[in-house]
């Protein structure tokens, strides 16, 4: 039965660039920066308040949201099956492998160049080269044995690989559940099995899991936000009800961790957060479609910044007399130098990388129907989309 207020629709308002839904991408990745960095405060922010070590639901609001926008991209056309499985795949992959290598070997050349002139790492644990393998092929999140070192934050994209080869079964399959209720509840009862199984068996909660087990923490994360996105497409609320929803939603989140630990109450506001976003109107927000076009650039290189960052500041600390007013500016400013060396990463590497391989990772497509038939490629089978990020 249709609610009066929730008619049915498959008209959602498509995806755009200055909205909630960039300053959302934005603010979870800063929310990011924030926990990693927490610890190199000169008095660590988790001792300050609870709610700051719970940066795994920053974490965990990502996979939600990187599934909601690929549902919102992708799903009318992995549905009708205008771009093969194994095509969208490799769009994902290109998109976020390029610039991961650059920044992993960017990392690999730190190492080197500060061994060669005799400074070791504050946390050597975390650049073996036993592990540099997994990082360069993203498959650190698949169960592999040993700590997620170098750029930690990337066993994201490696749980996150694996879902972009499930989407399209997925999507389809939970397309023929006709109610896009009864899809929601059906994918609530697989996060909450999966978080039930994983309790006794691994030691802890699913949306909690060590980053070995990223691809089971993921995966159900990433399904409710794709059939979110599928609420967002056929479920109608208006504008001023969804910017209601989202500063409900905002507001319940902070409030609840302000006051204890709610993580699943939690996870299901950040969900409700996501929908709002998606479906309010609000564009034209210059700052946000700025922001959202850092978001990636920021989450791949916020890591290097903190370990080149924090480390000059342990070697300055060690060679002259700093007090804790200088400790806190210069903790501070990391904050900033993060936020400008991702906006020169995504101008001058992410940016220019795209442009190249975008029509690479078309060319096999463009092969099979001839040289000549190129010009039509666009309009049969859109390219990716600089809006389709993966943040």
């Amino acid at each position: 039965m249709q609610s009066a207020a929730l008619p049915y629709r498959n008209d959602a308002r498509p995806l755009s660039r200055g909205g909630p839904l960039d300053a959302l991408r934005f603010f979870a990745a800063f929310f990011m920066v924030v926990y990693h960095y927490a610890e190199q405060a000169p008095v660590s922010l988790f001792s300050l308040h609870p709610a700051l070590g719970r940066g795994y639901l920053a974490t965990d609001f990502f996979l939600m949201l990187s599934g909601y926008v690929l549902g919102r991209a992708y799903g009318d056309r992995v549905a009708g099956r205008q771009v093969k499985d194994r095509e969208f795949l490799l769009r994902r992959v290109a998109r976020v492998w390029p610039s991961h290598l650059v920044m992993l070997s960017g990392f690999v050349a730190l190492i080197l160049v500060t061994s060669l002139v005799g400074i070791a790492p504050q946390n050597p644990q975390w650049f073996q080269w036993s592990q540099l393998p997994a990082q360069v092929f993203l498959v650190q999140a698949w169960g592999f044995d040993g700590p997620s070192g170098w750029n930690t934050p990337t066993w994201t994209l490696s749980a996150l690989i694996f879902c972009y080869a499930a989407f399209p079964t997925l999507w389809r399959a939970f397309s023929r559940i006709r109610s896009p209720w009864a899809a929601l509840a059906v994918g609530v009862l697989i996060f909450a099995a999966v978080d039930l199984a994983c309790r006794p068996i691994l030691g802890e909660a699913a949306y909690r899991l060590p980053l070995k087990y990223g691809v089971i923490r993921a995966l159900p994360l990433f399904l409710l936000g794709a059939l979110i996105a599928r609420m967002g497409r056929e479920v109608l609320v208006s504008a001023r009800m969804a910017d209601g929803l989202g500063a409900a939603a905002i507001a319940g989140v902070v409030g609840l961790n302000l006051i204890g630990r709610f993580d699943h109450a939690s996870l299901a506001l950040l969900g409700l957060l996501i929908f709002a976003a998606g479906a309010s109107a609000r564009t034209g927000w210059a700052w946000a479609s700025t922001a959202g076009r850092l978001s990636f650039s920021l989450y791949l290189t916020n890591q290097f910044v903190g370990v080149t960052w924090f480390g000059a500041q342990h070697v300055a600390a060690g060679k002259l007399v700093l007090g804790q007013p200088a400790l806190w500016l210069t903790w501070a400013l990391a904050f900033p130098a993060a936020i400008v060396f991702s906006a020169l990463f995504e101008r001058f590497v992410d940016a220019p990388l795209q442009r190249w391989v975008k029509p690479r990772a078309e060319a096999p497509r463009l092969g099979r129907r001839g040289r000549s038939g190129a010009t039509g490629f666009r309009e049969g089978v859109p390219g990716l989309r600089a809006r389709d990020e993966t943040s």
